[in-house]
């Protein structure tokens, strides 16, 4: 049986590639898919915070709202990726 926290860690890289493949998308599915990555990695941050413990659940949530937010941020300062 695998134990809960490796498991717990390879569901946020999951998400996190998932993260970065909704940056293809148009942006109106895009919206939708990052609606859903919110959505969905709350419960998952949770658990891996339960599993690895704080300080894990606040690094991946910090390196969490930089994957989602860079598309974003690069687009106001005007730069295309």
């Amino acid at each position: 049986m695998i134990h809960s926290a490796v498991l717990a860690l390879a569901v946020v890289a999951g998400w996190l590639l998932l993260a970065r493949l909704a940056r293809t998308l148009r942006p109106r599915q895009r919206q939708r898919a990052l609606w859903a990555l919110i959505a969905t990695g709350v419960p998952i941050l949770g658990w891996l915070t339960y599993t690895c413990g704080p300080l894990a659940g606040v690094g991946f949530l910090a390196l969490g709202v930089l994957v989602l937010l860079r598309l974003p941020l690069r687009r106001r300062a005007g730069l295309n990726s």
